[in-house]
């Protein structure tokens, strides 16, 4: 019996153990390199968890100004050719969500992306 009693706290300590060990966490940050190249951007598609913080380390590598908006994160960022700038938000909503320059006539162009958010 008392063997039996020392196997079951065994294994439910190891499932325990198991169960915080858990996957991937939203604790963790996300880190992109971002470049703008006169009308695009090098990365149009990103994911992200909920309430996962996000660091993009934006690059304009062209002749124009541009910026980076996501409205619905209340993200905005200007930046002048040959700038970079660090962008940090968090992924406070599960979604897609698009990103773009708002330069007119950029977004037309197609300088626009997709972050999805999942739970």
């Amino acid at each position: 019996m008392k063997r039996l009693c020392s196997f079951i706290l065994t294994v439910s300590l190891l499932a325990s153990l198991a169960a915080c060990a858990g996957g991937a966490s939203s604790d963790a940050p996300l880190n992109l390199i971002l470049k703008a190249k006169d009308i695009a951007f090098d990365v149009t598609h990103f994911e992200a968890k909920q309430g996962q913080t996000i660091n993009i380390t934006y690059t304009n590598e062209g002749a124009l100004e541009h910026n980076f908006v996501i409205e619905e994160f209340d993200v905005a960022a200007n930046i002048l050719p040959g700038e970079t700038t660090t962008i940090t938000f968090t992924a406070n909503k599960t979604g897609a969500f698009k990103y773009h320059c708002t330069i007119p006539g950029h977004t037309e162009a197609g300088m626009v992306g997709e972050i999805i958010v999942t739970p």
